[in-house]
């Protein structure tokens, strides 16, 4: 009897379990509720649908780039390409879109040693850097010096549309001049505002406006002592060179928070990302868009704050000299590697930057290409999702029809020093990849010429920044040192893997599982010490590159010799 009550108990909880599970999955009126996975929405396309909310005639796409040193990879994630996605997606879109950017020229110089010495620092400090001269005495004056490097590279990066202007012009024109007269005029409500986020307090013939010194351009320390607004002149003291005179308003600059609200009324912009250390609440974002509603009368443009790229660590920094420049990228990877990192990370992800992740980076965007074309498959959806939207906006709304000739960085990297430096050095590189399976078929002119790139770039890369273990130097001959210290053992191992490399043609993962089947389990010498020993004899160290794809880059002929000779001497 007691069995029999047990068994009709646990037959109602089982049967009250299975009424709770079906009332869970029903909705009222008795619809079946069907959890829906979230649509995916890429950053890029979620901040354009907010600029749509705004009705305006002309979308005005705006950054904002200091001349104070090299203009380095960092500057460019959120004062260039940012804008440009956004631009390039309200542009898809049949929106009018304006993409600027504004080049601070009107600055004093801030630059500190490792980029200039310390007696130049000392020299020009607080000079306008338009007045500046080349530090090494190459262009007409400093700006040019960091600019023009800059301008050469961003046609490769597929910024053709920008529009570049510097303050020193924008405070010539006369929507500028307008601005600076109402920030003079209502100088006692811009001082309330100021105060309120920065708490400083200004003397009481505070003038928001630094004049341009006419004879040492200092436009740091200079003083505005009097203003005619009518006349549009301010009479200045210059305490550098202890001078006085007079300039119009077009000859200075405001306080840099004045500065920015200035421009957004001037430009009439509409979105313009900014530096995190302007996003703090109540910080210098905060008090610009107060200013620009509270005393110029506008409504501020929609922001956007980003994340800075660090360099072990460190915030990639012009003035301070940590950097790897922009102009550099073109010379090392493809432009839209760099472009999918950032498009593919939210803006305020935090970016890790060094040379030795660069083919990390490429095999990232590698990846993205391969998924997006469906070669690969990635399991979770959104990273799917991510990877192919990231890779349109890095390729600007405007992916190729085909996936391209891919060749993975390292490989092409050790390849570009193994084939001769000729005039037959694509068509040998050809040859090589065709053996080693990168290639399946011999590639046309064009396709040839973008393989050229990819090796001269990887090339480049590693001449300049790659680690030890990827240079290469195949040994004209093997030194005593190496050969009196292989056993028999070692030598047997040799001895075959010359006769596996001459039996057939072979791809490096079929290569690469006989070696590991010959080092392991024919000659018993285990993989670590077969691998050291095939170092040795070609490069005189312990590592290398990976070995299977490395040995089917060298001479078929040279690479069996070099492994008999060892094994039978």
């Amino acid at each position: 009897m007691l069995t029999v009550s047990i068994q009709q108990y646990i037959e109602i909880i089982i049967a009250r379990l299975i009424n709770h599970i079906k009332r869970f999955n029903r909705g009222k009126g008795g619809q079946r509720l069907v959890k829906k996975e979230k649509i995916f929405r890429h950053w890029v396309d979620i901040t354009v649908e907010k600029l749509l909310e705004q009705k305006v005639e002309q979308h005005v796409i705006n950054g904002g780039m200091a001349a104070s040193g090299p203009i380095h990879i960092g500057k460019t994630r959120g004062e260039i390409f940012i804008q440009s996605a956004v631009a390039k997606k309200l542009e898809k879109l049949g929106k009018k879109v304006k993409h600027l950017l504004v080049v601070y020229t009107q600055d004093p110089l801030k630059a500190k040693p490792p980029l200039v010495t310390r007696e130049f620092a000392e020299k020009w400090k607080g000079v306008r850097i338009l007045n500046v001269p080349c530090p090494n005495n190459c262009c007409s004056n400093w700006v040019e010096h960091w600019t023009k490097p800059f301008y050469n590279v961003l046609e490769d990066f597929g910024i053709t549309d920008m529009k570049i202007i510097d303050t020193t012009s924008i405070y010539e024109s006369r929507k500028m001049v307008e601005a600076v007269k109402i920030i003079i005029n209502k100088k006692e409500k811009a001082r309330k505002v100021l105060s309120r986020f920065k708490g400083t307090k200004y003397p009481p013939d505070w003038i928001p406006f630094k004049p341009l010194c006419l004879k040492c351009y200092n436009i740091s320390t200079t003083k505005a002592i009097n203003v005619d607004l009518e006349k549009e002149i301010v009479e200045y003291y210059c305490p550098r060179c202890d001078s006085k005179g007079q300039v119009k308003l077009t000859q200075g600059k405001l306080e840099w928070r004045l500065e920015w609200a200035a421009l957004w009324y001037t430009l009439n912009v509409t979105f313009e990302p900014y530096g995190k250390d302007h996003a703090a609440p109540g910080g210098s974002r905060d008090s610009c868009v107060a200013i620009a509603k509270e005393v110029l009368g506008i409504k501020p443009p929609l922001g956007m704050a980003y994340e800075w790229v660090y360099v072990e660590g460190k915030a990639m920094s012009s003035s301070g000299g940590i950097s790897f420049d922009f102009n550099e990228w073109p010379k090392v990877a493809k432009p839209q590697v760099l472009k999918y990192w950032y498009y593919s990370s939210k803006p305020l992800t935090h970016l890790e930057f060094s040379p030795l992740k660069i083919p990390q980076l490429s095999e990232e965007y590698n990846k993205a290409e391969r998924v997006y074309f469906g070669v690969e498959e990635v399991k979770e959806r959104k990273i799917a999702e991510n990877m192919k939207r990231s890779y349109e906006i890095a390729n600007d709304e405007r992916p190729p029809e085909k996936i391209p000739i891919q060749i993975p960085y390292t490989f092409a990297a050790v390849l570009y020093q193994i084939v001769p430096k000729d005039e037959n050095f694509i068509k040998v590189a050809i040859k090589k990849l065709i053996r080693t399976g990168h290639l399946k078929r011999e590639p046309n002119e064009k396709e040839a010429r973008e393989i050229e790139k990819i090796l001269r770039r990887a090339g480049y890369w590693v001449e300049k920044y790659g680690p030890p273990n990827l240079k290469i130097k195949i040994l004209e001959k093997v030194p005593e040192s190496i050969l009196s210290k292989l056993n028999e053992k070692d030598k047997e191992f040799l001895y075959k893997l010359g006769e596996i490399m001459e039996k057939r043609k072979w791809t490096p993962e079929e290569l690469e599982f006989e070696i590991y089947e010959l080092a392991r389990k024919v000659v018993g010498i285990g993989s670590r010490r077969a691998f050291k020993i095939a170092y040795q004899i070609l490069l005189g160290r312990d590592s290398g590159p990976r070995l299977a794809p490395f040995l089917l880059t060298l001479d078929e002929k040279f690479i069996v010799k070099r492994l008999k000779e060892i094994a039978v001497n």
